[in-house]
């Protein structure tokens, strides 16, 4: 652990919680991933140089107890003796991961876990690691995109991190809407500019080496339950995305610089960030975000991409500048062919190829068995959700993930399967012995329990209807709160 000696910033007052910091050792070299995804390698190396002493200083300004330990030698039995561990540094995980045979090759995945379930400690995560723990724990904090800039939008300035224990003066800019949000369904009748607030003083896409940040799935995470959304961030993923969020004990902070390319309000919002998620020290996590999980929202994108005024957006969108993205590989091919040697990232721009897609790319995911049944049919693809919406529900696949049917016992009943009224149905069906098989199926399908008799559904349900919460990110379950 690193003694702390504070300079550079300045602050009169300092609180007395103590923190914890979990850092990146200055010394340790880049990873072959973090050189992939970098333009500026050199740069790059700089930042990790100063920056875990640049948060060891600016938090310094602030409290009285800081200590540094770096991520590499962090146990989480450490945050036990601290109010906030803050991570800034990937964790080594202790389970899962890919599984290969003899030969090397891959044969299975199961997700990797950093922290076990027993760690409650208060916990601010920082950029792309948050997601990687938040996905071994089944949070609502996960990996959607790494590609946050430097603007946040949609605060709630209401919330106390913009409040408490500093007043935070958010000063808006107006920023010309990002293309991808007006092709999704959230963001299709947004104006062409946006008021956001500066976060960072420099953002990944000026192409300088600032680190990017982290998105995480914005849909269904503000359950006023034990999640809440706090702002959402430019980025490539949809308006809705979660830049800033709290599941339980775990605070998502998003944005990747480090204090010293933070705006003066940002500093204090950060500084306000750690006071807040302080009290939720030991809070129990109730709800659970399966890692790809199919949310109803998803859905409802599928819906809008591949119908007339959608896949339109999309395809304005993906079509668009398509000379100038062929201008830039042409630079990089000449520049290869100069002799002069490209980085990771700019290969991997050279190899991509870059076409105009038509309609039949608006439904590149959707399941095959649509395509074989509806080809080219596209109304045909839009009424199937249409009709269906209410009745979706996740199934494994083979690809370590899930994908949605369409549960025919729900569409039977007419009752959506969000709606508490399924339950007491099926219930009453058993009790009245009727299509009890069909009644069993829904009872277990979303529910965590595994009762046999009537008797028993209905003492279980009476017990616990007031206390039931619908989660979509649990496997649309009714779980009890």
């Amino acid at each position: 652990m690193i003694a702390l000696v504070p300079t550079g910033y300045s602050q009169t007052q300092k609180s007395n919680l103590k923190i914890l910091y979990v850092g990146t050792n200055p010394d340790k070299p880049l990873t072959d991933r973090e050189k992939r995804i970098t333009n500026n390698l050199e740069r790059k190396v700089a930042l990790r140089k100063s920056r875990t002493n640049d948060f060891k200083n600016f938090i310094g300004q602030y409290f009285n107890s800081v200590t540094v330990v770096y991520g590499d030698e962090f146990k989480e039995e450490m945050a036990s003796d601290y109010d906030v561990t803050i991570i800034d540094a990937y964790l080594k995980h202790f389970e899962g991961g890919y599984t290969k045979d003899k030969n090397g090759k891959v044969t299975g995945y199961t997700t990797r876990k950093f922290l076990t379930e027993n760690y409650n400690a208060a916990t601010i995560m920082i950029g792309e690691p948050s997601a990687y723990i938040g996905e071994g724990r089944d949070l609502k904090i996960d990996h959607l995109c790494l590609c946050l800039d430097a603007h946040a939008h949609g605060m709630k300035l209401d919330h106390p991190i913009f409040n408490t224990p500093n007043k935070v003066s958010v000063a808006y800019e107006t920023i010309e809407t990002p293309a991808n949000y007006k092709a999704r369904y959230g963001g299709r009748n947004l104006a062409k500019t946006m008021q956001m607030w500066r976060v960072q003083t420099e953002g990944y896409t000026e192409g300088k080496g600032m680190p990017v940040g982290l998105v995480s799935t914005g849909y269904a995470f503000d359950n006023g339950i034990d999640a809440e959304w706090i702002s959402g961030g430019n980025n490539s993923k949809g308006v809705e995305a979660t830049a800033i969020g709290r599941h339980a004990n775990f605070l998502h902070w998003g944005f990747a610089a480090a204090p010293e390319y933070l705006t003066e309000s940002a500093k204090l919002a950060f500084i306000n960030a750690i006071h807040y998620i302080a009290p939720f020290k030991g809070t129990k996590q109730i709800t659970k975000k399966i890692k790809r999980m199919p949310l109803r929202e998803y859905l409802r994108e599928s819906q809008w991409t591949v119908s007339d005024e959608g896949s339109a957006a999309w395809l304005h969108y993906v079509n668009k500048d398509l000379d100038k993205r062929r201008e830039n590989k042409a630079k990089l091919q000449e520049k290869k062919d100069a002799g002069e040697e490209l980085s990771q990232l700019e290969n991997m721009m050279l190899r991509m190829p870059i076409e105009k897609h038509t309609r039949i790319w608006t439904i590149r995911h959707e399941p095959q068995k649509l395509k074989d049944k509806f080809g080219e049919n596209w109304a045909m693809y839009e009424n199937y959700y249409i009709e269906n919406m209410d009745y979706f529900y996740p199934i494994p696949n083979e690809r370590y993930t899930y994908w949605s049917d369409v549960d025919e016992d729900a569409k039977a009943l007419g009752i959506a399967n969000n709606n508490i009224k399924i339950l007491e149905t099926a219930i009453t069906m058993l009790v009245n012995k009727d299509r009890t098989e069909m009644a069993k199926r829904i009872l277990q399908r979303y529910t965590n329990e595994s009762f046999e008799s009537a008797k028993e559904w209905n003492k279980w349900f009476k017990k616990n209807h007031k206390s039931l919460y619908f989660s979509e990110g649990d496997g649309f379950k009714f779980i009890v709160i």
